[in-house]
């Protein structure tokens, strides 16, 4: 069993590693959301959450790609994997969600 002290040690190994491709990603998705959502959205419904959550995940991986360079291969692999379980979670019922202020997107 480890100690908490080496997993937290593997855990900094990990990020250290990491950051060296993707860089300070974290602090760019937020504005990339911005962007793409200015007046916000409204999530109502655990389908709501859970296309929100994939979409996010989508866009995490494009930055991603975006700051290795466009080199990083497993980055677009996992978009196309989370694309497609997104497309799965859509159907003609499937409510739009909703910009602040009630608009429909």
């Amino acid at each position: 069993m480890k100690l908490t002290h080496e997993i937290l040690q593997e855990a900094a190994t990990t990020f250290e590693e990491r950051n060296k491709v993707y860089g300070d990603n974290w602090l760019r998705v937020g504005e990339v959301m911005m962007a793409l959502f200015p007046e916000g959205i409204t999530l109502r419904t655990a389908e709501d959450f859970q296309r929100w959550h994939l979409f996010e995940l989508i866009v995490v991986k494009q930055t991603r790609f975006a700051n290795s360079g466009l080199t990083h291969p497993d980055s677009i692999r996992d978009t196309c994997v989370y694309s497609a379980m997104l497309e799965s979670q859509i159907n003609p019922q499937t409510k739009p969600i909703q910009k602040n202020g009630g608009a429909n997107v």
